[in-house]
């Protein structure tokens, strides 16, 4: 029986399957299939393996970890490599920050709502449309990318409230008139829905991810920052895709003056294992007394020594420059693009590169190249409310040659579905 036919039996269908490739081994930027083909990866688990596949560092202390153990609850004793990777989290932040570990991005995202209805005794919860912050039923009651996503599972978590992200071309207009709006539609929520009073949390992504990899403009975060202080509300950045060096900064948030008062982290946190991460001022931190919540596998060692030798080469090897160098790179070997009238826009920040294909049928457009592209030796993926967005997310540690000629076949690709007409040099 083919591995297709056997996955179809086994596996429930409610988790869609994109390709149809037979994956045997990851190597560096790469993927290998079974029948010996080789597939350049822009996609990485969707943000998940930073360093591509069988980084040396990741390797030896995955292997060193394994002679010791390869769990324990957290709670059983102290354990070097989960407090010397929580140490090592805390350097990322300025201030004194405390990490709770948890398994998955919605986790963190559940961890976050909890900790700030805890320590505020405020019910509300304000996200924005277009983002994504997990599937289970608090984060799901937060994510606004696909309405698919929460049909069937109403009614989720009450006091939670959504409003416009700054997203220029998703509301057709320039980036600041796009801020004014979402300032006025934060103003009639807090004067007509919910006092300010009662707002325990907002939770923001820096880049919006599922929601075609949107840069705010860049008096956003700031704005929030400031309303956020001014009414005791925590401010939240979401940055499970953004984070661990893909913008060109360990965290995206950086990009601005800003400072959070929680960071939610997961994906490549773990190296390419599951781990997530909520990180808190050590003020608000105390306040979620002993008990408040827990977790079995969050922390898990295995997860843990992974994660930190991931950590530690993205700050040996100079990875943040390198995400910034490539990512200006993209920019540059796509910009030709926008000549086609069928792409809206090319965007990005370091290592978050997106190109937008325009309504209607720009969703179709995005599949049509991730399919020809996968025929041509890329694994893309798509993202945006209509799937309109092609985005890249390679290893950050990938060799400039092999992303330049990633980058050609990509832009031959586009040119190709854009015009019906062979794609020259592939």
């Amino acid at each position: 029986m083919q591995i297709s036919e056997r996955h179809r039996a086994a596996i429930m269908a409610v988790q869609p399957m994109e390709t149809q490739l037979e994956v045997d081994r990851g190597e560096g930027p790469y993927l290998f299939t079974t029948d010996g083909r080789r597939y350049l990866d822009f996609a990485t688990g969707i943000a998940v393996n930073a360093l591509g596949y069988g980084h040396p560092r990741v390797l030896e202390a995955v292997h060193e970890q394994l002679q010791r153990h390869l769990h324990l609850y957290s709670g059983t004793g102290y354990q070097e490599v989960l407090v010397a990777y929580a140490e090592a989290l805390r350097a990322e932040f300025a201030g004194d920050f405390q990490i709770f570990f948890g398994n998955s991005g919605t986790e963190a995202v559940e961890a976050a709502i909890k900790l700030a209805r805890f320590v505020s005794r405020r019910p509300a919860v304000i996200a924005f449309r277009g983002g994504f912050h997990g599937r289970t039923l608090g984060s799901l009651s937060l994510t606004a990318s696909a309405a698919r996503y929460r049909s069937g599972y109403e009614p989720l978590l009450p006091s939670v409230y959504h409003l416009d992200y700054p997203a220029p071309t998703r509301l057709d207009l320039s980036p600041e008139a796009a801020l004014t709006h979402v300032q006025g539609q934060m103003t009639a929520l807090l004067g007509t829905e919910v006092e300010p009073e009662r707002v325990a949390l907002v939770v923001v992504e820096p880049i919006q991810g599922e929601g075609g990899y949107v840069i705010p403009p860049a008096g956003f975060l700031p704005w929030l920052r400031e309303l956020c202080s001014r009414h005791g509300m925590l401010l939240a950045v979401d940055e499970v895709q953004s984070g661990m060096g893909r913008t060109g900064r360990m965290f995206a948030y950086q990009h601005t003056s800003v400072q959070p008062d929680l960071v939610i982290m997961g994906k490549a946190l773990g190296g390419g294992l599951p781990l997530s991460a909520l990180a808190a001022p050590a003020e608000v931190a105390k306040r979620w007394t002993e008990g408040a919540h827990g977790t079995t596998f969050g922390g898990n060692a295995l997860a843990c020594a992974a994660g930190l030798a991931t950590l530690r080469a993205i700050r040996a090897e100079d990875l943040l420059s390198a995400a910034e160098r490539l990512g200006m790179m993209a920019l540059e070997q796509l910009a030709p693009l926008r000549a086609l009238p069928q792409v809206r826009e090319i965007r990005g920040r370091g290592l978050m590169v997106a190109v937008e294909f325009a309504a209607p049928g720009g969703g179709e457009l995005a599949q049509r190249v991730m399919a020809e592209a996968l025929h041509e030796g890329i694994v893309l993926h798509t993202a945006g409310l209509g799937h309109e967005v092609i985005r890249l997310m390679p290893p950050l540690n990938i060799p400039t040659d092999v992303f330049q000629a990633g980058l050609e076949k990509l832009a031959s690709v586009v040119r190709a579905v854009c015009t019906g007409r062979p794609a020259g040099g592939i």
